[in-house]
């Protein structure tokens, strides 16, 4: 939380919003990017896929990049980016409840 009010945090949202407004970037890309976060170093893409969705990896690689397969957009429907803050929050819950524990 500290990070998201400091000024580091400032800088990622502005630079986010102006690359949003230029069309660089869509709002669906913005669901999540798991490879270019810190929460990639504790979070397996593959766990996710597997437990959550019962796809493989490159699925949910697919979906998280927003990549082109089939010719298609590979972007989550609303349902799958529901189950995919869901399956985030599930695991926020178990981490802080091995926290708790300890």
């Amino acid at each position: 939380m500290r990070r998201a009010q400091s000024e580091e945090g400032r800088q990622i949202a502005d630079e986010t919003l102006a690359r949003l407004k230029s069309g660089e970037i869509t709002p669906d890309k913005l669901v999540i990017d798991l490879k270019s976060e810190d929460i990639a170093k504790v979070l397996r893409v593959s766990y996710i896929a597997e437990r959550f969705f019962g796809r493989s990896r490159s699925w949910l690689c697919h979906k998280l990049n927003n990549d082109m397969v089939n010719g298609k957009r590979a972007g989550f429907t609303e349902d799958e980016r529901l189950k995919l803050k869901n399956a985030l929050d599930t695991i926020a819950h178990e981490i802080q409840i091995l926290s708790d524990k300890l």
